[in-house]
Parts: structure tokens; C-alpha cells; sequence
């Protein structure tokens, strides 16, 4: 059966709560009613900050935003999605987030179809390293927390957010019964702190070995890797 989140009056949950430089943050579970807002920010802002999808032309490909905004939309209806937040006075603002989905080694989600030059060339990367090297035959799980998409607004970097965001998914997987994670992290920061986080290695590409699979990338020794990290051992 595929994995379905029981979202009641408990929801969203707190998975953690700090106060830095001042300020009070809350990362629990992305609120429904937030969604929109989620989505627009991943649109026009990681999109266009993303390593892959810079190298991609994303943000000029209409038919890969509208598919990846469908991809994003699924993803967040599972929700599994981590979002940290401003609490000022009891209001609260979203600064950061980190699309999550629960997917088994059985069955795959999300099940939205991939289009659009640029969004096939960023998934096919991705998807290329787990092809090589099985996170789930790596942990020996059968189901994992994935990620599609860690992002800080701007104003809010420096705040060590990507970190809280990154170590609350141990909490929310444990929750639901879930003993592992796994992200293809693409550029050089967001490695150095998925490691500091307890992230490790198990596949690594430069973008000319993924050119040399078919793939539009520049023949650089840049390193995209995927990494994951067991629970509960």
C-alpha cells in the first residue's frame, strides 16, 4: 500500500523550535494553507539558485516550470514537507523549507510525469546516481524519506535554517515509522552540510560523467553526490 499520511486536528506537528539572532523559529510540517505561497517560492527563487537547474535554462522553459510545479504540487500533498517559520507575536512567516515525500523501493512517488527540456535533463541527473547506486539497497530499507528541494529565502541565509531543516527530518521520519533518508545534493555548500549533519556518501558524479550519459552539462569536474542517512540504529 502506498504511504499515506493521517493528517488530523494534531497536524501540522512541531518538530523542533529555537530562538536565534533574536528571532523565533518553528520548523514543523508545511501547513496546507501555505502551499501556494511554498510553491511560488520554489518557482521563482530555487529555480533559478539551483545548481543543476542554472545549468539547465530552466527559468526560460515554460514547459518545465508548469511540470515541475505539478511535480512540487504532488510532492506537497503528501504531507511530509518540513517548513521553517518567523514567529513574531504569534504570527507566523515561512523563510525556508524542504519538500519531502515518503517513497518505497515498491512503489515510487510522486507519480507526475516529467516534461519540458529542462526539468527531464535536472530529474535525469538525479535520477541517474540512484540508478547507479540504490539508496534503498544501500540502507536495506524499504522505504525512505526523500527531498526534492532544500531552500532558505535570501534574507534569512546565514541563519544556519538549512541545517535545522536537514536534522528535523530525523523526528518526522522516526514519527511514521520511517528509518531512512536520501537527497542528491548538487552543489559544494549544500554538501559540506548535509555531511556536518550526518549525511554520507554513497554515489558521486561529476557533470561530465553525467554528459557523457546523454545529458546536457557542461564536461566539468563539478560533483553532484547521493547521499542519505540512517535512523535509529
Amino acid at each position: 500500500m502506498p504511504f499515506k499520511r493521517q493528517w488530523d486536528a494534531s497536524c501540522p506537528k512541531t518538530w523542533d523550535q529555537f530562538e536565534r539572532d533574536g528571532k523565533t523559529y518553528i520548523i514543523q510540517d508545511l501547513a496546507p494553507e501555505d502551499d501556494e505561497q511554498a510553491l511560488e517560492i520554489l518557482i521563482n527563487y530555487m529555480c533559478a539558485d539551483e545548481a543543476l537547474c542554472g545549468l539547465s535554462d530552466f527559468r526560460n522553459d515554460e514547459k518545465s516550470l508548469t511540470s515541475i510545479r505539478g511535480f512540487w504540487a504532488e510532492c506537497l500533498s503528501q504531507r511530509m514537507s518540513l517548513a521553517c517559520y518567523t514567529d513574531v507575536d504569534g504570527k507566523k512567516t515561512l523563510v525556508a523549507m524542504n519538500v519531502c515525500v515518503v517513497d518505497s523501493v515498491h512503489e515510487s512517488f510522486p507519480l507526475t510525469p516529467i516534461e519540458g527540456r529542462a526539468w527531464k535533463n535536472v530529474y535525469h541527473a538525479m535520477a541517474t546516481l540512484e540508478v547507479k547506486c540504490s539508496p534503498f539497497k544501500h540502507l536495506n530499507l524499504e522505504t525512505l524519506l526523500h527531498a526534492y528541494g532544500l531552500f532558505v529565502l535570501r534574507e534569512f541565509r546565514g541563519a544556519k535554517l538549512g541545517a535545522n531543516l536537514l536534522l528535523a527530518r530525523e523526528p518526522l521520519a522516526l514519527f511514521h515509522g520511517i528509518k531512512g533518508t536520501s537527497t542528491v545534493f548538487t552543489g559544494p555548500a549544500s554538501q559540506k552540510l548535509a555531511a556536518k549533519c550526518g549525511f554520507v556518501t554513497i554515489y558521486e558524479m561529476t557533470l561530465k560523467e553525467i554528459a557523457e550519459c546523454g545529458l546536457t552539462y557542461p564536461k566539468t569536474d563539478h560533483v553532484i553526490k547521493l547521499m542519505v542517512k540512517k535512523y535509529g540504529d
